[in-house]
């Protein structure tokens, strides 16, 4: 009697092919409109994780424990408002990048936050899902930027660090970093006279040493007192 073989047989002796998907980044959504919480998750469901909550307070406690980039939030929600919201957040953490998403006419107070840098960037509503999109890639790139800028600085002080460890003693390293930050990032004026002043201070420490060593050099060896003036006198 012939056997019959199950029709799943092929299914499952195929191996599937490996497929390496790429993480996608995660994004809070904060609306109290259970209805634009949709439609704001279809519009972003594809690129990115999306997480939600329709108050500050729910927003609070979805953050707890979850690395998001970016956060799109309403201005109008239940108890604290999305601005003031954003505003708290951004002091608790200045890398997540905040969009604020209202239809209020406050327009004035939002890009007072923004010139700040409270909030990363304004949506009026009603938006079209291409403006929302881009808003919300132009913010996770940011995110992606300033985290690599970060990350580079990190890296490039241990390099210093380890380099002047063994050719420079530590206190010349760090006026080097001092003075090097202060003239990267636009300290202001007393930051840079300040680091100044310092690099001033080493040179003159530096001639002063060397001054020093030709002394004793001068004394010891040769046996004159550059500073007594017998030798000059004429015998």
């Amino acid at each position: 009697m012939e056997s019959v073989r199950p029709r799943y047989s092929r299914i499952m002796t195929t191996t599937p092919q490996s497929t390496s998907t790429p993480k996608k980044d995660s994004v809070l959504i904060v609306d109290d409109d259970a209805f634009m919480l949709k439609v704001l998750y279809r519009v972003l469901q594809k690129d990115y994780t999306l997480y939600q909550a329709s108050s500050a307070e729910e927003a609070i406690e979805v953050l707890r424990g979850r690395h998001v980039k970016a956060i799109l939030c309403d201005h109008l929600l239940p108890g604290q408002n999305g601005l003031d919201f954003l505003i708290t957040l951004r002091q608790r953490n200045k890398q997540i990048k905040t969009v604020l998403f209202s239809a209020a006419l406050e327009t004035e107070q939002f890009i007072k936050a923004i010139n700040h840098g409270e909030v990363f960037r304004f949506i009026k509503k009603p938006a079209s899902p291409d403006d929302i999109a881009g808003v919300v890639h132009d913010a996770v790139r940011q995110y992606d930027i300033e985290d690599l800028q970060q990350q580079l600085l990190i890296d490039q002080k241990d390099i210093d660090k380890q380099i002047y460890s063994t050719a420079a003693p530590y206190w010349l390293y760090r006026l080097r970093v001092i003075a090097q930050q202060s003239f990267r990032y636009g300290a202001p004026l007393f930051g840079n006279v300040l680091a100044l002043l310092l690099a001033l201070g080493v040179i003159a420490l530096s001639i002063g040493i060397c001054i020093m060593l030709i002394i004793y050099f001068v004394k010891s060896y040769l046996g004159i007192d550059i500073f007594s003036q017998s030798h000059l006198l004429p015998h």
